[in-house]
């Protein structure tokens, strides 16, 4: 099979797509168009963005029908090349979409490249039609100019690509392994301070797994004008897109930046090969639910931020600094008293990616992070540790290419620890369960002299009446056990307080408060009491003396 891709007009963001397939005489061939993405566990029907779809052989024009939104059937007569030819509206700047403009041409395959049933195992050549100037960002094997080899089809949807005369390419070596760094767009950092902090955190990470199965990775950044803030994993690369690229002059957003790029280069083993059962192999066609985002994202997430305190990136404040947003994140918000983390996981599908109705569910990435953490303080106690956990499942799961279960992961942590009960109790509780980490979580940082401190809110008014408001009045969460719960609605827009206008940073006395609403559209009044007790908190980590166990959890 072979694709020919290129551009009339990169101004109307439209990409032409030829793919050609010898078929043979008298069969029926069905092109599937990938439904969703890795990475991204919803229905993203790419479909919609597909026009002019035709088919052709030697003999003109060839009659086909669709099966249903993203599924195409034709019937050969004669056996010879067929011509599918269609056109992709590339408009979607993020790490798992695609981009056409007169600046580049940046496609994910996924989003606009064919499953042809019954032929997946086949090599697809691609051929890129591209301005000379243009230079090439791919994990694809170059097999001449702008043309590229995959193996089959999922290492063709794989292996994003970025074309431009801007491109800007960077790279070191750890190990026997080359790194790529490719950028498009503004450079607002030092390259050889980055290249030094990026090998630090990659050298950390190939020396706890023992070995990097592959010569070759590519980071792929979009380096945007505007604030953005997206990664996406590969087998053999990432593409992040960050943004507005002048910021990243700061280092708060620098701590960002390497948060993701470390984050996505765990992924290179937790997912892209150490793999939730249920994804062996992909079915892009539907959904594919698995219960176990805890170990995909919250493992991810915990062990990236954990491997630049390790490579010395983050200092101990750092990492704390971070982990208090996560704590923050997490408490401010009652989800967990509904849903688990396992069925959250489940509901990826259904909301996962959105904020939803209010107090549904938990975060995989947020929630995952922190129970992370509890089992990977517990591990330590016992002379062992969470990665020693993720090294077992590479090597029984990720190396053989064997998915794995929910019961799988549990079993390796039970065993490492010692004590089957407590780990049985802690799953049931809090990964199947809907019991409060918070407890336990102040008592395992405990264990490395690191307490979690409580605070009223700094909003006066989430504090002690339980309204957390946007800088323009705007409510966005209201606390379940407060007054006001019954009496105002999220997404309310308080004008005044007091016959005051209404600032997020005003001192309000504890008092009988009356408040001016907008309420979609309509004026309404509200008169709360005065606070009896504190609602909404915010959290520090206050680390103490360092001790043996924080010095190896650091290490």
């Amino acid at each position: 099979m072979e694709y020919l891709i290129y551009r009339n007009n990169p101004h109307n963001q439209f990409v032409q797509i030829q793919l050609t397939i010898q078929c043979a005489a008298n069969s029926t061939y069905e092109l599937q168009l990938p439904s969703w993405r890795p990475g991204r566990y919803e229905i993203t029907n790419y479909a919609q963005k597909i026009k002019g779809f035709a088919i052709s052989s030697l003999e003109g024009p060839a009659h086909w029908n669709k099966k249903s939104k993203d599924l195409w059937v034709f019937q050969t007569q004669e056996a010879g090349p067929y011509t599918v030819s269609y056109e992709f509206h590339a408009s979607q700047m993020d790490a798992g979409g695609s981009w056409s403009d007169d600046e580049q041409l940046y496609l994910n395959f996924i989003n606009c490249c064919f499953e042809v049933k019954g032929l997946e195992k086949e090599q697809v050549i691609v051929h890129l039609q591209l301005p000379e100037s243009f230079e090439i960002a791919t994990a694809l094997p170059k097999i001449d100019t702008c043309i590229f080899q995959a193996d089959n089809f999922q290492h063709l949807v794989d292996s994003p690509v970025i074309a431009s005369p801007s491109l800007k390419h960077y790279s070191y070596q750890v190990q026997a392994s080359n790194f790529h760094l490719w950028f498009q767009g503004e450079i607002h950092f030092d390259i050889p301070q980055l290249i030094k902090k990026f090998e630090a955190f990659t050298l950390k990470q190939i020396r706890a797994f023992e070995e990097f199965p592959a010569e070759d990775y590519h980071f792929l950044f979009q380096l945007l004008p505007y604030k953005h803030y997206h990664g996406v994993e590969h087998q053999f690369s990432t593409v992040i897109t960050f943004g507005p690229a002048e910021s990243l002059e700061q280092n708060e957003n620098m701590d960002e930046f390497f948060g993701v790029s470390c984050h996505e280069l765990y992924h290179f083993w937790n997912v892209c090969r150490i793999r939730p059962k249920e994804l062996l192999p992909y079915d892009f066609s539907k959904e594919t639910y698995f219960d176990t985002g805890v170990v995909a994202e919250g493992v991810t997430t915990y062990m990236g931020d954990l491997f630049l305190l390790k490579s010395g990136y983050f200092t101990l404040e750092g990492f704390l600094a971070n982990m208090e947003k996560q704590l923050n994140r997490e408490f401010s918000s009652f989800g967990w008293q509904n849903q688990s983390i396992s069925a959250s996981s489940w509901d990826l599908w259904l909301d996962g990616y959105k904020a939803g109705i209010p107090e549904k569910k938990v975060s995989i990435y947020n929630r995952g992070t922190l129970l992370s953490t509890i089992l990977d303080l517990m591990l330590l106690e016992k002379g062992s540790s969470l990665h020693e956990v993720m090294k077992e499942m590479w090597l029984k799961f990720g190396k053989s290419n064997k998915g794995y279960t929910m019961q799988d992961y549990q079993q390796i942590i039970a065993d490492l620890h010692g004590n089957k009960e407590i780990i049985a109790d802690f799953f049931k509780k809090y990964v199947g369960g809907t019991e409060d980490i918070f407890p336990l979580l102040c008592k395992e940082m405990a264990t490395i002299n690191i307490t979690v401190k409580s605070m009223p809110h700094s909003q006066v008014l989430a504090a002690n009446w339980g309204i957390i408001t946007l800088a323009d009045g705007t409510i966005t969460k209201i606390h379940p056990e407060c007054p006001a719960y019954t009496s105002l609605m999220q997404g309310d827009k308080i004008n005044t307080i007091n016959k005051k206008a209404f600032a997020q940073d005003d001192v309000i006395e504890n008092e009988v408060i009356k408040l001016d609403i907008f309420r979609f559209g309509r004026k309404v009044h509200c008169q709360l009491p005065a606070s009896v007790r504190s609602y909404y908190h915010e959290y520090l980590l206050v680390p103490g003396e360092s001790n043996e166990k924080r010095d190896k959890w650091s290490s």
